[in-house]
């Protein structure tokens, strides 16, 4: 029983804890710690990852991975580094994760970079800033300016107005930050990374206010950006011939990575150490951080070499994959294409008639003009208020010939003064123009123009932008837009829909064979 009671015990404290687990504040303790000491950072990291994996929680997932790759990072152990954004990237993926995603082509960016795969490391910043483009809350601001960072290792010295441009859209976005904390520790990092691109063409003054500026905001424990500006500072004052200055801060820099095990700045600081000692004149020295450099360069040479072999791999295997699947596919493509052959053959065969086709009926209404075309009665386009059927049933026998006659007067006049283009024309609005009851109105139009309403507005519409069409050029310059707005239609397809209907072709067709007469 006392087992029992201890192992629901155990249940229910785990489930208790569990349920308690914070994942945002233990991911920011985690990535607080990274820049402090990346072993304690790891801890927290692990326990994330128990915890995300149980309460299935991918995106922290994503990010813990990717706080992993940086710490391993730090200690310039490029294969793990490369190992867990991979892990990262592909979490993301899976579940859709953009902030995953440029986390993780971000770190992958940063570490080809110091492997020397500049071309795959652009592409992979390039991918991360793709990915929060349009993303502008705090995490998306922070995400942009460290990507912004990440883009310097890829340029050389010469290259100073690109580094400024990054380093300087870098602030921009950590201003952007609402969050006070936060945007104060990553503007520690944008501040001396331009400070150290001033310094690299001698702008002293300006750099030191951006130390400055560093330094002010940089936390007592966050030693790796510590170490940073340090190292940044004795280079800005190495550039000034400030020898002695240069190496005090050097050392200074080198302690703080000694302790916490930051190999990849111990790298530079100690190649730097050695340039400023040979400046001095003291071999002993130079010697000295000569083959500390060199050791610590040939420690993690095997597993750079093992990285670079692994991004190469993955491209070629990518490379492959895509021949094969191109293999797969490339039989069927010549079946398509010799498919395509015929059918164009048959396509320019039955274009060569049509345009012959066409030459044909537009050089006919070029000499003699159109006719009313023979209408169905479905399909019209533009329904402009008609009668009934019932109502113009023998309707001749009732009309006088005095009102017949002012009938087609007054249509005579519609027709000469160009009514017919007024958009909102309809048989009742003509018939009472007219003065005349709307059926004696059909009924005189069905009887003369053999037309009923709607077709014969149809017809003289037509037949009106045909004449101008044919008669001057700048019409033919027109859009078919236009085009419709003059003759009254209400749409660009109404207009197309009736063009076609009476002339044989598209409005457009019709200019261009026009064109060729």
């Amino acid at each position: 029983m006392k087992k029992i009671y201890f192992l629901l015990f155990t249940a229910v404290f785990i489930n208790i804890y569990s349920q308690k687990f914070n994942f945002e504040e233990n991911y920011k303790y985690a990535r607080a710690l990274a820049n402090k000491n990346p072993d304690s950072s790891e801890i927290v990291l692990n326990q994330i990852i128990d915890f995300a994996h149980k309460e299935n929680k991918p995106t922290y997932l994503a990010k813990a991975y990717y706080l992993k790759s940086f710490n391993s990072y730090l200690k310039s152990d490029a294969k793990t580094t490369l190992d867990f954004a991979e892990k990262a990237l592909n979490i993301s993926e899976k579940n859709d994760y953009p902030i995953g995603k440029a986390l993780a082509y971000r770190m992958q960016g940063t570490q080809n970079a110091k492997l020397g795969l500049l071309k795959e490391a652009s592409e992979n910043l390039n991918d991360a800033l793709a990915e929060v483009n349009n993303i502008n809350t705090d995490e998306g601001h922070e995400l942009k300016g460290l990507i912004y960072n990440s883009f310097l290792i890829l340029l050389n010295q010469k290259e100073y107005a690109k580094k400024e441009y990054y380093s300087k859209n870098a602030i921009q976005e950590f201003q952007k930050i609402k969050n006070t904390t936060r945007r104060n520790e990553l503007l520690v990092s944008a501040y001396t990374n331009i400070g150290y691109t001033l310094s690299e063409v001698k702008k002293f003054d300006e750099a030191k206010i951006y130390f400055k500026n560093a330094l002010a905001l940089v936390g007592i424990d966050d030693n790796y950006l510590r170490a940073t500006i340090l190292h940044d500072l004795g280079f800005s004052l190495s550039q000034q011939n400030k020898t002695d200055s240069a190496i005090f801060y050097y050392k200074k820099a080198l302690d703080i990575t000694n302790k916490f095990g930051f190999n990849e700045k111990k790298i530079e600081i100690t190649k730097n150490l050695e340039e400023a000692f040979t400046k001095q004149h003291d071999p002993d020295n130079a010697k000295k951080y000569k083959i500390e450099h060199l050791e610590l360069k040939d420690s993690l040479a095997y597993n750079q070499k093992m990285a670079v072999d692994k991004t190469l791999t993955t491209k070629e295997k990518n490379f492959e994959k895509k021949i094969n699947e191109n293999n797969t596919i490339s039989k069927g493509l010549i079946i398509l294409c010799v498919i395509l052959l015929i059918s164009l053959g048959v396509f320019v065969f039955k274009l060569i008639q049509f345009n012959k086709k066409h030459k044909q009926i537009v050089s006919k209404i070029y000499e003699e003009g159109i006719t009313p075309a023979t209408y169905e009665e479905e399909g019209t386009q533009e329904v402009i208020e008609e009668v009934s059927i019932n109502e113009i049933s023998q309707p001749d026998k009732k009309i006088s010939p005095e009102l017949e006659e002012s009938i087609l007067m007054g249509l005579k006049n519609f027709e000469e003064n160009l009514n017919f283009n007024n958009k909102n024309v309809t048989l009742y609005n003509l018939a009472n123009e007219l003065n005349v009851n709307t059926k004696y109105l059909s009924a005189v139009i069905k009887k003369h123009k053999n037309l009923n309403f709607n077709q014969y507005i149809n017809y003289l519409r037509i037949n009106y932008i045909v004449d101008k069409l044919k008669n001057e050029d700048k019409y033919r310059k027109y859009k078919i837009n236009h085009l419709a707005e003059i003759t009254g239609y209400s749409s660009h397809s109404a207009f197309s829909l009736e063009f076609k209907k009476i002339v044989g072709m598209h409005p457009s067709a019709f200019i261009k064979a026009l064109d060729k007469i």
